[in-house]
């Protein structure tokens, strides 16, 4: 990923570029190429305080640089306040390069100085390094930490100052406020103890009704002489612990390495140019620290940790990258919290508390997608024969009826949601309590991942010589299919999106996709190529499957408006990424002399991997014309499904 000048020259062009580096334990840097922080997320150290049971927070919000070269002064940083944008230090910048970690090179005439940030894996810290590769003489370098100490969801837009305070010691400032503590620390230069407020910046692309303002405090600057070929290591902490230079090169090139693992371990880094920048988003999903439970993250800035998005992620995040035992050890931890919690899966892991969440009514169903893919990957059976009990109990909690989350097996072999709790299945918006879009009884992509679980637990059942749970299995899955093609298939050509006593949903859903992408599809051929081309006719957009048909009289294809507005239009018309990957499947299920056709769906990604989230892909976009994206600026289950094709079916 290179940023020429072009690119980036003027403050629209920057600002819509972002970059992000994590720890692989929740905490991250994430800003804009250009420095000017444009989210109430954005921050260059945002940490968890304890693991995973705090809520990240933005301690640093950014550093502001000026170089002071021949007594002349030149502020390399951008702020953007709510009517001026100052300084303009983007004008400087003349190019960024995201391997093997972010960079920045600024140009004043013949003073060339890089800038790298990286977070080492497992610490709370953030690290920038500044180089002054060419100078004719000595120059000097000012670095202000510019402190928020808030929650990553929360803005102070008026100053408040009463609680802030700084304490220097040797080659350290601890800062304290708001509840919160940091550090900043460095090797060399001298501090100036020199309070100021940063009054109304402005987050404009901030998914609100309207743009947040937000006021940050420093409490003074570092001061350092530099001379041509010197590098310089400042620190952002939320530990007060100090590291020499030396401990600190040794921290960077761990990075670097990590950074050229991901890739060399990987079998499809020479498929296609797009990959390498995928992979280098997917690392930034993973958790794999030693003494804590591996984990996908959802996303970034969102930075939960839930079932639906995991097992969704797996296939293309480990699966297909080569990284098995990982993925296996990820369905351990979660089969885990199954167990635990009387053999029903649970939804997510709060992030306030640490605690499991039972709401949705899918996650056991695709818990048993993402293990038939590791099944199938690896040609192995293990972690089926040692937990047969567990998933038999997984199963027959869905066959007997779960109260808490309000699912039960009906006569007919079809999953039944009597829950009117919107979070109950993965359309879970809701405005005051209330679910955004109604679905209750037989849903589609319940009952599609319900077959094809009772397919799964059947091969291993035969695999496993069991031959009486073989047939058990065999026979309701056969039942399921019966009744799920007689209920679910209208007429014209595609699936109900759900069906109850009184009414059969005839809006047409993007849900239905998964009924002919699943490894085992509950449709026969003939209805299967007629769901997939209603699809592509009706919900097919550049970057993903609309969640409801344009036609509609309650479609909104545009994320705009009010809060409640915005909400809506995540499943009234936005299109999601992650559904287009299983699109792309089921179409060369049909067509699978096509994959030409396959990358025309794929490539449009590559001129987004250069925008938003550099390398990522986010969570939704719109539905309609441009097309702009929202919601996490690097969504797992995006960027998963687009490796899992690539994987899998190209």
């Amino acid at each position: 990923m290179y940023l020429g000048k072009a690119d980036v020259n003027t403050y629209e062009k920057g600002s819509s570029r972002e970059f992000l580096t994590t720890n692989g334990w929740g905490g991250y840097g994430f800003s804009t190429v250009i420095g000017a922080n444009t989210r109430r997320e954005h921050g260059l150290l945002v940490a968890k305080k304890s693991g995973e049971e705090a809520f990240p927070a933005v301690l640093i919000s950014k550093v502001d640089e000026t170089v002071i070269s021949k007594g002349k002064k030149y502020h390399l940083s951008t702020n953007r306040y709510t009517d001026v944008i100052y300084p303009d230090g983007y004008r400087y910048l003349q190019e960024y390069q995201a391997e093997p970690l972010p960079g920045m090179l600024f140009v004043i005439h013949s003073v060339f100085l890089r800038k790298t940030v990286f977070m080492p894996r497992g610490l709370p810290l953030t690290v920038i390094k500044y180089e002054l590769l060419t100078a004719p003489e000595s120059v000097k370098l000012e670095i202000r930490p510019l402190a928020a100490h808030r929650g990553a969801d929360r803005l102070f837009p008026e100053k408040d100052g009463s609680d802030f305070e700084s304490f220097f010691t040797e080659k350290s400032v601890t800062i304290c406020g708001r509840g919160h503590q940091s550090h900043f620390s460095f090797n060399q230069g001298e501090w100036y103890s020199k309070p100021l407020w940063f009054e109304n910046l402005l987050y404009e692309h901030d998914d609100c009704e309207k743009p947040g303002t937000d006021s940050l405090w420093s409490p003074g600057f570092l001061s350092i002489d530099m001379n041509e070929g010197e590098t310089v290591y400042v620190l952002l902490g939320a530990e007060n612990v100090h590291y020499d230079h030396d401990s600190v090169a040794t921290m960077e090139n761990k990075a670097r390495l990590l950074f050229q693992e991901n890739l060399t371990g990987s079998p499809l880094v020479r498929k296609t140019p797009m990959v390498k920048e995928l992979l280098h988003s997917a690392s930034h999903c993973l958790s794999q620290l030693d003494g804590k439970r591996p984990a996908i993250f959802s996303g970034y800035p969102s930075v939960r940790e839930t079932a639906r998005e995991t097992f969704i992620s797996l296939p293309g995040l480990l699966l297909v990258t080569g990284k098995t035992d990982f993925a296996e050890r990820v369905l351990k931890v979660w089969l885990e919290r199954a167990i635990m919690n009387d053999h029903v899966m649970p939804s997510e892991v709060n992030p306030h508390t640490g605690s499991l969440v039972t709401r949705a009514c899918d996650a056991g169903l695709w818990f048993f997608y993402a293990l038939d893919k590791l099944c199938d990957q690896t040609g192995r059976t293990d972690l089926v024969r040692e937990n047969w009990d567990h998933l038999t109990g997984i199963l027959d909690r869905y066959s007997d009826g779960i109260p808490a989350i309000g699912i039960k097996l009906d006569k007919d072999g079809l999953l039944v949601l009597q829950s009117d709790d919107p979070g109950s299945n993965w359309m879970d918006g809701d405005i005051d309590g209330k679910p955004i879009v109604e679905r209750k009884g037989k849903l589609v992509e319940v009952n599609a991942l319900w077959y094809n679980s009772l397919r799964a637990m059947e091969q291993y059942s035969e695999i496993l010589g069991r031959d009486r749970e073989c047939k058990e299995y065999g026979s309701l899955a056969e039942r399921s299919r019966k009744s799920f093609q007689d209920l679910f298939w209208c007429d014209k050509g595609y699936l109900f999106d759900w069906v109850d006593d009184k009414r059969r949903e005839e809006s047409v859903r993007c849900n239905q996709i998964l009924a002919v992408s699943l490894p085992a599809s509950v449709m026969d051929p003939e209805r299967g190529r007629s769901i997939v081309e209603t699809c592509w006719n009706e919900l097919y957009t550049t970057f993903g499957l609309r969640t409801l048909d344009p036609h509609h009289e309650k479609y909104k294809g545009r994320c705009e408006g009010r809060i409640d507005q915005r909400e809506k239009a995540r499943f009234m018309g936005m299109a999601w990424p992650w559904l287009l990957g299983q699109f792309i499947t089921a179409y060369l299920r049909y067509n699978p002399d096509r994959k030409d056709i396959g990358w025309c769906f794929l490539r449009p990604f590559l001129s987004h991997l250069r925008k938003g989230c550099l390398g990522g892909v986010a969570e939704i976009f719109d539905g309609s014309m441009p097309y702009k994206p929202h919601g996490d600026a690097l969504y797992s289950p995006s960027v998963s499904e687009l490796l899992r094709v690539i994987g899998e079916d190209m």
